[in-house]
């Protein structure tokens, strides 16, 4: 499959998993980088007040030093290039206030890292979002301002593993209608 074929969306979502090998020799070109930053700039915001920002790290040393605040997950540092997903707070906040700093801005960011995830299984990457890292070790090798607040880091590079399909929790088990169903409760 070369990278301009086009999967059928429900494809690019069922083949979607978190990949964190990548083949040590190959560079993922700039022009697909691109498109995945693209991609991620027309994600939504609260009240367009678009927060999303992008680091892009090719650089062997910040992916160490970034694998190391992120508690060792050698993808961050495996990876040919690393997406940090930030977002700058200074635009929600006169509009959300409390709610946009610390919510909005979160949940923006998310839907811009999600993006990145969709569109790289599109371009046949693989693409792993680490969210358990040290915010003001990222804050200082990234030199962020403090209104802009890492949401996530998103390895990307091409698949060196298939890893296994796991199991999910039955759908009639998981959706409700009108209200909550204490019946289909799943061991929590």
């Amino acid at each position: 499959r070369t990278h301009t074929d086009v999967m059928d969306f429900d494809e690019v979502v069922k083949k979607r998993k978190m990949i964190r090998e990548y083949q040590q020799d190959r560079q993922i070109p700039t022009d697909i980088i691109n498109k995945l930053l693209r991609n991620a700039h027309r994600s939504p915001s609260a009240g367009h007040t678009q927060v999303q920002e992008f680091i892009v790290v090719i650089d062997p040393m910040t992916k160490t030093k970034l694998c190391q605040a992120s508690l060792g997950q050698r993808q961050v540092e495996d990876a040919s290039v690393l997406i940090v997903v930030c977002s700058n707070t200074s635009r929600s906040v006169n509009r959300y206030r409390k709610r946009g700093t610390e919510f909005y801005s979160i949940i923006d960011g998310v839907f811009a890292a999600m993006i990145i995830l969709l569109s790289a299984v599109n371009e046949g990457i693989g693409a792993s979002f680490v969210g358990a890292f040290e915010d003001n070790e990222v804050r200082k090798i990234l030199r962020l301002p403090m209104q802009v607040k890492p949401i996530g880091i998103i390895a990307l590079g091409y698949p060196a593993e298939k890893p296994e399909r796991l199991e999910r929790i039955e759908l009639n088990n998981l959706v409700h209608y009108e209200k909550y169903d204490r019946r289909k409760r799943v061991a929590e």
